[in-house]
């Protein structure tokens, strides 16, 4: 038996075959294929070469199934409907999804993303599982290896090659301070900023001292007396002693919505703005779940903007 290549062979004389299969008419096939007569005719041929095989004998009804093609039909169905799947992008169905969605962000992310996610996801998405877990800049890596499906970050370089970044949203950085701080009247002054004592969140190996740099190019410094790995515990420490705490806005507004004890104060220099960036590997770009969870996270932003 000589070798087939599938090279060798038009893949669309499967659908010719199975339609002359359904019409048993070369006639009623080729309406319905909308070519003419001679055009299946000449499918036909070639199929028979392919098959070694009559696969069809004219009667005065019109065609009969020979053995060979009855054998064949059920297999014939069930690979057209494979190449079929295979050819047709994937259909997300949250309402019946089981996936594990795996968000990476820092505990600020998690007070203010996951409120303006959560509810739409559990309708959407009853059965499916949201898992957040936490974030720093040198996680990046581990979105090659499938361990986080999207992260939101503030990141300080251009992510690496196969990683894609979409902005959300810009902020800026204030300062908090608890309601009736000793040196704090109405504004806070440079002078009362760096006569105070700090709180720094350091998140994972690499500290983040942005507002440092902006300081040095002044000529000043300011005494940071507690580093702290999170922000919500930074900012209970802060509520509870007259130390300061220079966070994003975005994250401030949120705490001194809940936690009455602590007002935002501007800063008394300017600093840069920054992007909360969706961060995600390549391999997941045209992945439907994919699409529905990131689509949830920009219009979770972009509602907060309006």
């Amino acid at each position: 038996m000589s070798e087939i290549k599938l090279s060798d062979i038009d893949l669309n004389l499967l659908y010719i075959f199975q339609v002359l299969i359904e019409e048993l008419n070369v006639t009623k096939a080729a309406t319905r294929l909308n070519v003419s007569q001679p055009a299946v005719s000449r499918s036909l041929s070639r199929l028979r070469d392919v098959f070694d095989d009559p696969l069809f004998i004219r009667t005065s009804h019109g065609l009969s199934a020979t053995a060979k093609t009855q054998s064949l039909s059920s297999m014939l169905s069930d690979t057209l409907k494979g190449l079929e799947s295979l050819i047709q992008p994937t259909e997300f169905i949250p309402r019946s999804s089981q996936r594990r969605f795996i968000l990476s962000t820092t505990d600020f992310g998690t007070l203010t993303v996951l409120p303006k996610i959560l509810d739409q996801f559990r309708q959407a998405a009853p059965n499916a599982i949201l898992d957040v877990k936490s974030w720093n800049e040198e996680m990046v890596a581990e979105l090659d290896h499938s361990a986080i499906d999207v992260a939101v970050a503030v990141l300080s370089k251009e992510p690496p090659p196969g990683i894609r970044a979409l902005r959300l949203k810009s902020d800026r950085m204030v300062c908090l301070a608890r309601k009736g701080h000793s040196s704090i009247e109405q504004t806070l002054t440079l002078e009362n900023y760096l006569a105070a004592c700090h709180v720094q969140v350091v998140l994972g190996r690499r500290e983040y001292f942005a507002v440092d740099r902006e300081l040095d190019k002044m000529g000043h410094k300011r005494h940071v007396s507690v580093h702290l790995p999170n922000f919500v515990p930074a900012a209970r420490v802060v509520m509870e002693s007259d130390l300061l705490l220079t966070v994003p806005r975005l994250f401030a507004e949120d705490m001194a919505g809940t936690v009455p004890e602590i007002a935002v104060h501007e800063l008394p220099f300017a600093t840069r703005e920054f992007d909360y960036s969706m961060i995600w590997h390549e391999r997941f770009q045209h992945d439907a779940a994919h699409l529905w969870f990131r689509g949830l996270l920009k219009q979770a932003f972009l509602d907060a903007s309006v």
